[in-house]
């Protein structure tokens, strides 16, 4: 099989030939067919401070079962699945909390840019039939606005600022407008996303020039909920600033640099500041079935899809962000 490896900061992502994996007792043999490149895949294989175990990479993904280990129930060969590609010990404190991403001892399954991936059972979400590959792939990142507005407690008619306009911002709209929330207000440093962000729930989309009478004037006064999402130093404290008093600042650009943050600021205004992680299994279900529901097609996200041989050269230009794209999705088999 061949699949993508990390070698290191710095260094050129490869592409290899691998012995094919065969599943062990639980688990189950997938041929990945979509899997989708995350902010973390690029900034966590460059020069950021937090970087990618060395190795075979990629955690949005979704494929078809072709094997089945031993003493494995409730799949058969031809099944469409998405991964949640963590597995969790399930006894410790972390796993309690629901959320795979905080236990003790966990064993991630990165591979989904790759040919094949041999996975528990367990961590195998069926794909209803009206869903696609691509949109199996999305499911994973999308389920993080899920989980993150239950952490921030949404009110219905809550009024929403995000910040950015890529694939996290849309999992922020998507959900906000699916829970209930009032009026969305979007601001981007370009148009080309305007039409996907409208589609997901956005009430307008609005440069980053603007003035905080603007952004009030969109929303009927300040936000009372800024999610932000573009995860570069300043943005933050940006936030902070446009909130309202006693409102909620959600932190989803997972800056990874130094961000200076003024603490009276949030202090003056008593503000609630979460930095959501992931999602809980139940929310990665939720977020299968909210796409099946057909409200919207979720692969309008979807702005390139490559295959395994691009992959490394794409990955350079995200890096040196010279691609303008919005969610591109690697098919292995292209």
């Amino acid at each position: 099989m061949r699949a993508a490896i990390f070698n290191g900061a710095g260094k050129p992502i490869t592409i290899e030939q691998l012995p094919d994996p065969a599943p062990a007792p639980g688990e189950l043999l997938v041929k990945v067919c979509r899997c989708g490149i995350c902010g973390s895949d690029v900034s966590m294989s460059g020069d950021a401070p937090f970087t990618l175990p060395l190795g075979r990479i990629g955690h949005e993904y979704a494929g078809e079962v072709i094997e089945i280990g031993r003493d494995v129930g409730g799949f058969k060969t031809g099944d469409r699945v998405a991964v949640q590609p963590i597995e969790p010990c399930g006894h410790c404190r972390g796993c309690r909390s629901g959320n795979a991403m905080f236990c003790a001892t966990p064993r991630h399954l990165r591979g989904g840019f790759g040919e094949y991936m041999a996975i528990p059972s367990q961590r195998a979400v069926l794909l209803p039939q009206s869903l696609s590959f691509a949109d199996g792939s999305l499911i994973e990142p999308m389920a993080c606005g899920v989980h993150a507005w239950r952490l921030a407690r949404l009110e219905p008619g809550e009024t929403m600022l995000v910040t950015g306009a890529g694939s996290v911002a849309l999992s922020m709209i998507y959900w906000a407008r699916r829970l209930g929330a009032g009026k969305i207000v979007v601001m981007s440093r370009s148009t080309h996303r305007n039409d996907v962000v409208m589609t997901l729930g956005a009430d307008r989309v609005i440069s980053f020039d603007a003035e905080e009478a603007q952004i009030a004037e969109a929303l009927g006064g300040p936000p009372d909920v800024v999610a932000e999402c573009v995860g570069k130093p300043g943005m933050l404290e940006m936030a902070m600033r446009l909130v309202r008093p006693q409102g909620t600042v959600l932190s989803m650009g997972m800056c990874m640099y130094p961000e200076p943050v003024t603490p009276a600021l949030g202090t003056f205004k008593e503000l609630k500041l979460f930095f959501p992680m992931a999602y809980t299994a139940d929310e990665f279900v939720e977020t299968a079935r909210a796409f099946d529901s057909g409200d919207i097609d979720p692969e309008l996200m979807v702005s390139d899809v490559i295959g395994l041989d691009d992959f490394p050269d794409v990955m350079d230009s995200l890096r040196a962000g010279t691609r303008r794209s919005l969610k591109i999705h690697v098919d292995p088999w292209l």
